[in-house]
């Protein structure tokens, strides 16, 4: 590692690359972990709008739903029976009412992922490996890429290595079991995961809190990923604006940077609930909305069903190493070239720009109690991909995006099966 004297010299594009493109990358990722609630957040069910949501989501839940899909109601069952099928409990709420809870809406892409990282939140990384940490954000950005340089190339950094070894004792747990995912300014922010960490020890949070304060002097918050405890959403997060049924004719748009145009294919048939994401990122709402802008994102469509060791044919042990976090979009293929895909492009979530290309028996089915009867569902998610952060295939019909913070749902598509 370079001396800490060197990590606050001035900005050097030419060796140091773009400052603007540096700040937009790390914008991007704290955007993302930004949205995960805090270890408080969690363990806090004495409060009084957890009380409420509890009771909420009970009055939704209590009575049949219609089973028609324009319904909303139908909606909730639908997506409570889909988080259910993964032994994920969730809380409904309502915002316009005052009962603001933090919603989880932006991780359902994220559903079959077991990348479930936490968030430790320093005010600096002075005394980490010993070092006196930078004290300008371009020595804050510079330290960053040195580490995600080695994280990228699983070298060793004092740093990296002593934060690890503070948190594995934090968990109690061994040092191995813990895995440095990103590092982002903002602070000093580092995003792990925990080896075999299951809601099942949310209990322990509090405790786990505390230690953490104990092992980091500069500690100012853990925040967790929503998955791994109980997800909350929005009752109003179906925001009518992006609400639609589209018809059963499909349509093509260009969108996009000029230039690195991608076809969307609007999902014929289906009925979208449009999740509330206007205002919620940090970098503004030019990815979505309004439509066509130049700085949107790729549209596309995610499964909601899991991938495999057979899928890939690859041993269980092999798998769970190399392809933990690919979706079950990526079992398509015939075994012959999916290996060749997976090894092309790598873990990450897996997606199409094509609503036809899932539904060749990918996409989720949900079956849930009506009042007309037992009915089943497809479901499916609506998202947008980074174009800067997406792998395409050459037949075009598959995407891979390596990082959860370059894929964010804006609805959920649901149809009867």
């Amino acid at each position: 590692p370079e001396p800490d004297q060197f990590l606050d010299n001035d900005w050097d594009e030419k060796n140091d690359g773009s400052l603007e493109l540096t700040k937009k990358a790390h914008i991007q990722v704290k955007a993302y972990y930004d949205n995960f609630p805090s270890i408080d957040d969690v363990t806090n069910d004495t409060r009084q709008e957890v009380k409420q949501a509890k009771a909420f989501t009970d009055s939704i839940l209590q009575n049949l739903p219609s089973g028609n899909v324009t319904e909303r109601a139908t909606a909730c069952h639908v997506l409570k029976n889909l988080l259910e099928a993964q032994n994920i409990q969730c809380l409904f709420y309502d915002s316009k009412h005052g009962k603001d809870l933090r919603d989880s809406s932006g991780i359902l892409a994220e559903i079959d992922s077991k990348e479930r990282p936490f968030v430790l939140k320093l005010n600096n990384c002075k005394g980490l490996g010993g070092s006196m940490g930078p004290k300008t954000e371009h020595g804050a950005l510079r330290l960053s890429r040195i580490l995600l340089d080695a994280l990228e190339k699983n070298e060793s950094h004092p740093v990296i290595e002593d934060v690890r070894k503070r948190l594995s004792e934090a968990h109690r747990t061994n040092k191995e079991n813990i895995s440095v995912k990103s590092i982002y300014v903002g602070s000093f922010n580092v995003a792990y995961t925990v080896k075999d960490w299951t809601p099942d020890a949310v209990e322990s949070l509090p405790e786990l809190e505390k230690n953490l304060k104990d092992k980091f002097e500069q500690f100012v918050a853990a925040k967790i990923h929503p998955l791994l405890c109980r997800p909350a959403f929005d009752i109003s997060f179906f925001d009518k604006q992006g609400n639609k049924t589209f018809s059963d004719s499909y349509e093509t748009h260009q969108v996009g940077p000029p230039g690195k145009t991608q076809t969307y294919i609007s999902p014929a048939g289906w009925t979208r609930y449009g999740l509330k994401v206007l205002d919620k990122y940090s970098n503004g709402n030019n990815w979505l909305h309004p439509f066509q802008d130049p700085r949107n994102w790729y549209r596309a469509f995610h499964g909601t069903g899991h991938a495999s060791a057979d899928d890939f044919n690859k041993s269980k042990q092999s798998f769970d190493q190399q392809y933990a976090s690919v979706d079950a979009l990526g079992s398509i293929y015939k075994t012959g070239f999916r290996s060749a895909r997976v090894a092309a492009f790598g873990a990450g979530v897996y997606c199409s720009p094509d609503p036809k290309f899932p539904e060749k028996g990918y996409v989720g089915v949900v079956q849930c109690d009506t009042q007309q009867g037992k009915k089943k569902f497809k479901c499916m998610l609506q998202v947008a991909v980074n174009p800067d952060g997406v792998r395409i295939a050459t037949d075009k019909e598959i995407w891979v995006v390596p990082n959860p913070e370059d894929i964010r749902p804006y609805g959920i598509l649901i149809k009867e099966a």
